[in-house]
């Protein structure tokens, strides 16, 4: 499937992280959602998802848009926080990790779509008769 704008899927990831971010931070009353068991339990999975959608729409550059999906999170924590904090680095680093990790479900998205919605070409009978 071909989107017909190159950046709406990741502006849809990006968003779509920072609203599971600050859903999260308003629900449980956290200074930050990784806090919350919530967002382990729910936030953690809506992102593999939302990566795993991505991946099946836009198949190219994974990775990135595993980053992409939380690259809004770290602006949600400082407006929240009022602050940067002595630990902004490395919650830097936690949310690259957190990033790659979310590659995962892209992944799965491209694998997918290419096992199951992929287009055949060439005969499919057995011994290629």
């Amino acid at each position: 499937m071909n989107v017909k704008n190159k950046y709406a899927v990741s502006i849809m990831l990006s968003l779509g992280g920072l609203a599971v971010w600050v859903l999260i931070t308003a629900l449980t009353h956290k200074r930050e959602a990784w806090d919350s068991g919530l967002f382990w339990s729910m936030g953690v999975p809506a992102i593999l998802l939302m990566n795993a959608i991505a991946g099946f729409l836009e198949p190219e550059r994974i990775v990135l848009k595993g980053i992409i999906s939380v690259s809004l999170q770290p602006v949600a924590m400082t407006v929240k926080a009022g602050e940067i904090g002595s630990m902004f680095p490395m919650g830097l680093i936690v949310f690259v990790i957190l990033g790659l990790f979310f590659s995962i479900g892209g992944g799965a998205g491209v694998v997918i779509k290419n096992a199951f919605f992929a287009a055949r070409t060439g005969n499919p009978s057995p011994g290629g008769r």
